[in-house]
């Protein structure tokens, strides 16, 4: 039956995916819950960056997911080496995280002062969104590429898997970021 209706691989291939992020997530909601009392005070105005910082590695982790497994289905990127399509894919990704970081928080610290909240400097904003950006750009690239490449190995159409578990767990991978980005920020003393 789940190999002849379409409609019921997709439940079946998706919906083990989403139920076990759906648990991790609440977890990475707890962590944040504790961040946001102790770092973030730390960096006055920085709550503010966290859903835009999220989405965006959510929206860029999932493009790249879908535009790796549309090139296993096609066979432009293989699974045996990195082919010269997954190498574009995932610059492309890293170059588009670290560049829409930085638009990201010079936006966050106008509306910071826009709404009369109490800011940290730009110069701060940019480095802990942009250190945030590439470090979460980096190993999402590179952990979106394996789950793609893996699923459809196992036989898994790999748009089924990947976009929930690269969203997911680019939630999870950026909160760790923008912990250690804040941290070494105000390590600098900046």
């Amino acid at each position: 039956m789940v190999g002849t209706n379409p409609v019921w691989r997709i439940i079946a291939e998706t919906l083990p995916v989403i139920m076990f992020f759906a648990f991790i997530e609440l977890f990475t909601g707890g962590f944040l819950g504790t961040f946001v009392n102790d770092e973030l005070s730390l960096a006055p105005g920085l709550l503010i960056i966290v859903p835009g910082i999220l989405g965006l590695r959510g929206n860029i982790s999932s493009a790249l997911g879908a535009r790796i497994a549309s090139g296993l289905h096609l066979g432009y990127i293989s699974t045996r080496h990195i082919s010269k399509g997954l190498k574009k894919n995932i610059e492309v990704s890293i170059v588009l995280s670290v560049f829409l970081s930085f638009v990201l928080s010079v936006l966050a610290w106008q509306m910071c002062h826009f709404i009369g909240s109490v800011c940290m400097p730009l110069m701060n904003f940019v480095l802990i969104c942009v250190l945030t950006g590439l470090m979460s750009g980096v190993i999402l690239s590179f952990t979106t590429s394996g789950i793609a490449i893996i699923s459809y190995r196992k036989g898994l159409d790999p748009d089924n898997v990947t976009l929930p578990a690269a969203a997911s767990i680019g939630d999870i991978i950026t909160i760790i970021c923008l912990i250690i980005s804040v941290n070494f920020v105000v390590g600098l003393g900046l």
